[in-house]
């Protein structure tokens, strides 16, 4: 069986979208993530996933490799909720991930 890789864009309130769908590899979903640029206001976190499940994640964020796209969808959402400043602050002086998402905020959901 051929799998088939797509990106997963979310927003770091939850929200997400696909694209890049059907790609053959990761490395291809990798390559197109990093050529999109930005359509909106914000530079989404991308993630390479099957249909229901993350398969490759942005560096900081591996533990989430192998989690559900709903089960991430719902962490990021509730960490949104409780860091918003934070979450903004990270991501836009290009600070690693880590330091708003870690493993053990994960396993509390």
């Amino acid at each position: 069986m051929k799998n088939n890789y797509q990106a997963i864009l979310f927003h770091p309130e939850g929200d997400y979208v696909t694209d890049f769908t059907g790609r053959a590899t990761v490395q291809e979903v990798w390559e197109e993530i990093a050529e999109m640029g930005s359509r909106w206001i914000f530079y989404p976190l991308g993630f390479v996933a099957t249909d229901k499940t993350i398969i490759d994640t942005p560096e900081g964020l591996e533990f989430l490799k192998g989690k559900r796209i709903t089960t991430v969808q719902k962490y990021l959402a509730r960490n949104w909720e409780i860091n918003k400043d934070g979450i903004c602050e990270v991501i836009n002086d290009c600070m690693p991930l880590s330091f708003c998402y870690d493993e053990e905020s994960f396993t509390t959901i």
